[in-house]
């Protein structure tokens, strides 16, 4: 195949670009998805540019038709432009955003009392850099703001139900997975986890708790998680419809 593939697509409805990730198999039709981090089209490894202009012209049309039945479907793929004077929450904290350009090539975030979030952004960034950038700086300063209580409510909730040893508490930067653990006891949580409601925070930490337990999915590992919280099936069944709001 001896042409370049897109890794991008525009919606026609939104003007908005959405990663694809264009995988090359064996196999004999075309098969799309929609996937964590972009959009997902699996093609024959034999098509040649006709054919696979022909499989793109499907594959449009199905994401686009798939954007008019759910229209919040993709929202998770498409990245937020802040600007300033625009609003977030965060564990029921409500803060506000102050964007502006700074000269010097270091961009910051600082939080200022009144829950207002300072954002000082390099102005030797495109547009599309820009935007990238804030959403770091936002999500590593929320990170940074949450982690104490955070760490108490890990503790909290570890008194109440467990009583497992803990070495250490992490939130860090990941699109796949709400939270881990390891055998030696630290828990990590996705900074993505801030933005659901608390008791869906709750469910992830007695999920990574109850794996310190039972380190595996067996059914006393989900016998351990529903003895803490009973309705942890409607908590799974958030993360799973409201993925694209967790999301900065």
């Amino acid at each position: 195949m001896g042409f370049k593939l897109p890794d991008t697509i525009i919606l026609d409805k939104t003007k908005a670009s959405v990663p694809v990730n264009i995988i090359r198999e064996r196999r004999q039709s075309l098969r799309a998805a929609v996937g964590a981090t972009g959009l997902i089209l699996r093609i024959p490894h034999t098509f040649n540019l006709k054919q696979f202009e022909q499989a793109w012209l499907w594959f449009s049309k199905w994401v686009n038709q798939l954007v008019i039945q759910k229209p919040s479907l993709l929202n998770h793929l498409i990245p937020k432009q802040y600007a300033s004077g625009d609003l977030i929450v965060i564990r029921g904290i409500v803060y506000k955003i102050e964007i502006f350009t700074t000269h010097t090539k270091t961009s910051r975030a600082t939080l200022l009392p009144n829950s207002v979030i300072h954002l000082k952004v390099s102005i030797h960034h495109n547009q599309d850099e820009a935007f990238m950038i804030v959403r770091k700086l936002i999500e590593g300063l929320m990170a940074k703001t949450h982690l104490l209580p955070i760490k108490s409510r890990v503790a909290a909730l570890n008194t109440q139900f467990f009583n497992v040893k803990i070495t250490d508490i992490k939130i860090v930067h990941s699109k796949s997975r709400w939270g881990s653990c390891s055998h030696s006891g630290v828990i990590r949580l996705s900074s993505r986890l801030l933005l659901a409601p608390s008791e869906v925070i709750d469910y992830v930490i007695i999920h990574e708790l109850a794996h310190l337990v039972e380190f595996n999915h067996s059914s006393q590992f989900w016998k351990t998680v529903e003895k803490a919280m009973p309705d942890y099936r409607n908590k799974e069944k958030w993360l799973k419809e409201n993925n694209y709001l967790c999301h900065y």
